[in-house]
């Protein structure tokens, strides 16, 4: 099954609250989506399916450097995203079916991704990867130094694809998790902006389009 990532609508609050309640049943208060939405300190992602008929193309073959005028992968998609969003506010067509969201929180120089969720059929295809891949994107853009976020210290599978993006623990908070009190770790990426990082980052975004296919990737 294909998905997209686009940025989050109004009308996908009552879905984005069940996934929220699916995935951390004991969160309280909930998450006031529609407020976040109306934030510019905020932003909302979430990935959709796509039906099979409305498949991208399969990407165009990289050119040599310096003949690319668009930058290309998830940053010309972003980009795209962000030059058609206000078109496709005022053209949108019935909601699609979300099957997860990540939500970042802008201060100062530093994105915190505040929640990343998936429904729970939908685990296993690489979800979770695509929204922190998306929200580190997004970070990039809005030009901020490092991407933050807490884990609980028992979520090891968690802990494992944040590692691979470049977060290093940084810290502990005590008792963090309002329903067992559960210590969290601080985990935080090297400056976003390094020649080294980027590197980094679109190797395994390579990767990931190579092992889940071009449609997963398109943020259009």
């Amino acid at each position: 099954m294909p998905y997209a990532i686009r940025f989050a609508r109004e009308e996908d609050v009552p879905q984005l609250a069940e996934i929220e309640k699916e995935a951390f049943p004991t969160n309280w208060p909930a998450t006031p989506f529609r407020r976040d939405l109306s934030r510019e300190s905020i932003s909302l992602l979430v990935v959709y399916t796509l039906p099979e008929e409305d498949n991208p193309p399969p990407p165009e073959p990289d050119l040599p450097a310096g003949d690319a005028e668009q930058p290309r992968g998830l940053a010309g998609l972003l980009a795209r995203i962000f030059r058609g969003r206000n078109h496709r506010q005022a053209n949108r067509g019935p909601a699609e079916f979300i099957a997860g969201y990540v939500s970042t929180s802008y201060m100062t120089d530093e994105a915190h991704v505040t929640g990343i969720a998936v429904r729970g059929l939908h685990r296993g295809n690489g979800l979770g990867e695509l929204l922190l891949m998306s929200a580190i994107e997004l970070a990039m853009r809005k030009n901020s130094r490092v991407v933050t976020l807490e884990v609980r210290v028992s979520n090891r599978v968690a802990q494992s694809l944040y590692t691979k993006y470049g977060f290093n623990q940084a810290g502990l908070r005590k008792g963090y998790y309002t329903d067992n009190h559960e210590d969290a770790y601080i985990m935080t990426t090297a400056p976003i902006s390094s020649l080294e990082y980027g590197e980094k980052f679109r190797t395994l975004e390579q990767s990931y389009r190579q092992r889940r296919g071009y449609a997963a990737i398109s943020l259009g």
